[in-house]
């Protein structure tokens, strides 16, 4: 049905048409859209001029095009003139922007940290493969190549400190994305010992003191019992 309609609009105006597959919308972002050009005679036209966003000097190529990016396209044939023109626009996002998230922000030396590449992908592509890496301060740390959104650090070190920051890819529709930062600053595990002893040290001396105190009481006691006796002797 779709064929004869496009052979009676070209009959009569003698336009060439530009056919866009699929024909829905609305198209999600980085997916591929065919465009192919009708034209005019019974000669099948296997190559045709195409213009984008109303330039004035078109490219030639051949009548069956693909292309991700939004705008508007027309196309002529040889035996035909120009077409009305198709505006493309891809209005939904394959996958959300990713957010980093860490189990805590300032760990200690020694201890195990997870960062998360958390994204939500569209519920019309839900089978799309992402694949994700991630950064410290600019420089790339793991390229899983795998659909992992999870980094793992056993026992993270003070080197370790740094601005993190991911990416998701769909390397299909060759869409990258990159997450917020988020700072991550270890702590010295030597510290922790260190607040230990002193806060022991702090605890022994109190206890020596308690027992001076006791001491002098217990003396002071003994004194006011017995010092009475040894004077009336």
């Amino acid at each position: 049905m779709l064929q004869w309609t496009l052979l009676l609009v070209l009959a009569i105006a003698k336009k060439s048409v530009v056919e866009p597959r699929p024909s829905w919308t609305p198209i999600l972002e980085g997916e591929a859209v065919t465009l192919i050009c009708h034209g005019v005679g019974p000669l099948k036209e296997e190559r045709a001029w195409w213009y984008k966003n109303q330039q004035s000097r078109g490219i030639l190529s051949t009548n069956i095009i693909q292309t991700n990016q939004p705008g508007e396209y027309r196309c002529q044939t040889q035996g035909s003139t120009l077409s009305d023109p198709v505006n493309l626009v891809f209005s939904s996002e394959l996958f959300s922007p990713p957010d980093l998230k860490t189990t805590t922000s300032e760990p200690i030396e020694g201890t195990p940290v997870n960062l998360s590449c958390e994204t939500q992908l569209s519920p019309q592509r839900l089978d799309t493969k992402l694949y994700f890496s991630f950064t410290r301060d600019g420089m790339v740390i793991t390229s899983s190549g795998k659909n992992s959104h999870v980094l793992q650090i056993p026992a993270i070190q003070t080197k370790d400190s740094g601005s993190y920051r991911c990416e998701a890819k769909a390397v299909t529709q060759n869409i990258l994305k990159q997450s917020n930062y988020v700072k991550i600053s270890v702590k010295s595990g030597n510290l922790s010992s260190f607040n230990s002893s002193e806060k022991i040290s702090h605890l022994s001396l109190g206890l020596i003191v308690t027992q001076f105190i006791v001491v002098v009481l217990a003396a002071s006691a003994l004194l006011f019992f017995f010092g009475p006796w040894s004077k009336s002797e």
